[in-house]
Formats: structure tokens, sequence, C-alpha cells
């Protein structure tokens, strides 16, 4: 099961850099944590860097829900930390099997 983060999400400057190149924000991220956004667990997975070196990503959580506007938006998100918060890898508009997914039953939901 994925953890959920309950004391909201954080970010720092490559997140607001990374979220700008998706023409997103950090108040995006906020808006779809404080919705009725669903939590999906993302398996570690084997990565290659830019220098050419194996790297293991571990699992994080996938963060899909609808912003203000209601325009259904993907986080990435690492698990939570002590103090429950989980900070943003990554985000974008959701594609279509990110939008089905969220429509479909499954995935955790937050408790308010």
């Amino acid at each position: 099961m994925p953890e959920i983060p309950y004391a909201g999400v954080t970010g720092n400057i490559a997140t607001e850099d990374e979220l700008w190149a998706h023409r997103l924000t950090l108040d995006d991220a906020d808006d779809v944590w404080e919705g009725p956004a669903k939590y999906f667990r993302q398996e570690a997975q084997d990565t290659i860097d830019t220098g050419g070196r194996f790297r293991r990503q571990p699992a994080r959580v996938l963060m899909i829900g609808p912003d203000r506007t209601g325009r259904l938006l993907t986080f990435i998100l690492e698990s939570p930390r002590d103090d429950s918060t989980a900070h943003i890898v990554t985000g974008w508009p959701s594609d279509r099997d990110e939008q089905s997914r969220y429509r479909q039953p499954g995935g955790r939901v937050r408790r308010r």
C-alpha cells in the first residue's frame, strides 16, 4: 500500500524548475493534495543516470487528482518522512491512462 502524506507536500528550487517545465507549480500540487486525490504505489526501478551509471530508484508514490479548476494532474512523491510530509519529485498533466486509473476503483484516498 502506498504511504499517504498526511501533513502535506514539499518541494525545493529543483522541484519548482521541474514542475515549471510541465507548466505546473507547487500550488498545483497543494491543490491536488488538498482535494480528492488518489495515491498509488510506484515500484522501485533500475535506471541509468546521465553519467551512464546504474542506479536503483526507490519506490515512490503516485498522486493523481484534480486541481481547483478540475484539471487532473499527476505528481511523483518520495515516500513520506517522519513528519508525514512527502517531497515532490515531478509532476505533469495526467495522460489518458492516468485519468482512467483515477476514475476506476482502487488506489488510496487521504481521510480528512
